[in-house]
């Protein structure tokens, strides 16, 4: 099909739109997509389609339809990867927002439902647990070292990194578990890692734009979830080529609003 995904997006796309978590809020994500698709940039998901809000069979269903397209391409999030495993037949904990979700899709839909989501994220050249655009690598809650190896060897400590991030056994005061930031100083110098999934990182404060935190090495992780479907709202990165051909990340976005603004 093509030798690799950043390629490909800078042959047919004019940049790219790397957007945080959607949780089922639906009109912030067509605002997203309106925006990137009136650009012609490319769209890209940084997981987590699903859960709290009350649309998630119209968000999967659109963004099953734009990686089908290779309009845009997903990551896999720990609640994404939830239903793909319950879609298998594997046995799966539901939370009561998962529950929520199953009712809102309904049992007539519920079919359609997990055949997008599983077909989407089987979609191996435009889903991965990350993807990497030259120095800028897009992951779902946190990086692993095995991400800047020659050949990496992704397994089930990488996947668990990739999808839910670092924590100990305990939960805080909100329901969630305690998550760690060692991750942030292994990142290279000249890296950046993007992610979503963590809505307060590093001082358990809600984040009202997207935050750079960097390391000692000179390589930095930036988070991009600003709470969409929780309470907060829809943020995005455009990603753009310069003029070494080389992908950086030119200006944030927020789609709270019909009109958006950097």
């Amino acid at each position: 099909m093509f030798d690799s995904l950043e390629e490909y997006v800078k042959n047919n796309f004019d940049g790219m739109l790397a957007f945080g978590d959607v949780h089922g809020d639906y009109e912030s994500f067509k605002r997203a997509h309106d925006y990137a698709k009136g650009e012609n940039f490319f769209f890209l998901s940084l997981g987590d389609l699903v859960d709290r809000g009350h649309k998630p069979y119209e968000t999967v269903m659109a963004m099953a339809d734009i990686v089908a397209e290779g309009r845009g391409g997903f990551i896999v999030g720990n609640h994404d990867d939830k239903f793909y495993r319950y879609a298998k037949g594997a046995k799966v904990g539901f939370s009561r927002d998962s529950k929520q979700t199953l009712v809102d899709v309904g049992p007539e839909r519920e079919a359609e439902f997990l055949k997008a989501y599983t077909t989407m994220i089987d979609s191996t050249a435009f889903s991965k647990f990350y993807h990497t655009f030259d120095n800028i690598t897009f992951v779902h809650a946190a990086s692993h070292p095995a991400i800047w190896e020659t050949d990496p060897k992704i397994g089930k400590t990488e996947k668990s990194r990739f999808i839910v991030g670092e924590t100990v056994n305990e939960i805080d005061e909100d329901g969630y578990p305690v998550r760690l930031y060692n991750w942030i100083e292994e990142i290279p110098a000249g890296k950046t890692v993007v992610v979503g999934h963590d809505r307060k990182p590093i001082r358990n404060v809600a984040i009202t734009s997207p935050m750079t935190v960097p390391n000692k090495n000179g390589g930095k992780a930036i988070f991009l979830d600003t709470g969409c479907g929780k309470g907060g709202f829809l943020s995005g990165a455009v990603v753009m080529a310069d003029k070494t051909k080389k992908f950086n990340i030119v200006t944030y976005m927020d789609f709270s609003q019909p009109e958006q603004k950097s």
